[in-house]
């Protein structure tokens, strides 16, 4: 391996925008429970390991101009954060539902993203249409954030179905690149012993909004460096380097042209002439 320092640098690829209707009709929903039916245990996300981070699946935010906010991405039509029913009216019991009675709510705790970016929460006002107001926001570096959404739709009530499907929740963030938020479960109810909660919170989940189209990450090794990016389905991405920025730069594809997954890809350049000591990479979607 070459001993020079390698200076990188991810630049925004440039892509046509547009909502993509093949990666709209690809709705999921991410769903919390408890792992057991013992109260006390904790809550988690009964699906989560095909949705955290650590998998690669993203929630996508897509450029828009919003009218009360101006420029943002947008998104979250792609997902639903849902809590599991117990009751029969509900579509239950499912095995690994709360107990009655518990009030499933989700913390943004923690979030990671581009300097200077911030997630932001939109709740539908009748839980069917879409939101039009942002409830709340948190900036990137947030790391013991309290605000909160509720996943269940009870009361509150003693003996009331942990049930939740919100329709409408949207997440915005004003500035392109990879979000990961740390989300925490908690039950709100006073239900349990000593007028508290019936299950104890969830770990820490953590998971992807991508906005836009950007680089995530670029990490050396041995004898390549290994570009990591957000893709979307329905286009094609490639990875170009450049010596130098600016109107005059000259960019050359490092990268076959590969297809969108709706996931995190990656791209491996090999660490070769005439890699210069300092790079800068740009990611291009078509």
């Amino acid at each position: 391996m070459t001993s020079r320092t390698l200076t990188l640098l991810g630049l925004l690829g440039v892509c046509a925008l547009g909502i993509n209707p093949k990666a709209l009709a690809q709705h999921s929903h991410i769903n919390a429970g408890a792992k057991s039916s013992t109260a006390g245990s904790p809550l988690f996300f009964a699906n989560g390991r095909a949705f955290e981070a650590a998998s690669g699946y993203l929630i996508h935010l897509i450029p828009t101009q919003s009218t009360n906010y101006g420029a943002l991405h947008f998104g979250g039509t792609d997902v639903t954060f849902t809590s599991l029913a117990a009751f029969p009216d509900n579509g239950g019991p499912n095995t690994f539902a709360a107990l009655p009675g518990t009030h499933v709510e989700m913390i943004l705790e923690t979030l990671r993203g581009p300097t200077g970016g911030a997630l932001s929460i939109w709740d539908s006002v009748d839980g069917f249409f879409d939101a039009t107001e942002i409830t709340f926001t948190v900036p990137v570096g947030t790391v013991a954030g309290t605000e909160r959404m509720a996943l269940s739709e009870n009361d509150g009530s003693a003996g009331a179905d942990p049930y939740g499907h919100i329709h409408g929740r949207r997440f915005s963030a004003n500035l392109p690149g990879l979000y990961v938020a740390g989300f925490r479960l908690v039950d709100t109810s006073k239900n349990g012993p000593r007028a508290g909660p019936i299950h104890a919170p969830s770990d820490l989940a953590y998971f992807n909004f991508q906005a836009g189209v950007s680089i995530a990450d670029v990490s050396l090794a041995a004898d390549h460096m290994r570009v990591r990016f957000g893709t979307d389905v329905g286009r094609s991405y490639s990875v170009e380097v450049s010596d130098s920025v600016g109107p005059t730069a000259v960019w050359r594809m490092v990268s076959v042209p590969s297809p969108g997954t709706g996931r995190l890809e990656s791209a491996d350049i090999p660490l070769a002439p005439p890699i210069a000591a300092q790079v800068f990479f740009r990611l291009k979607a078509e």
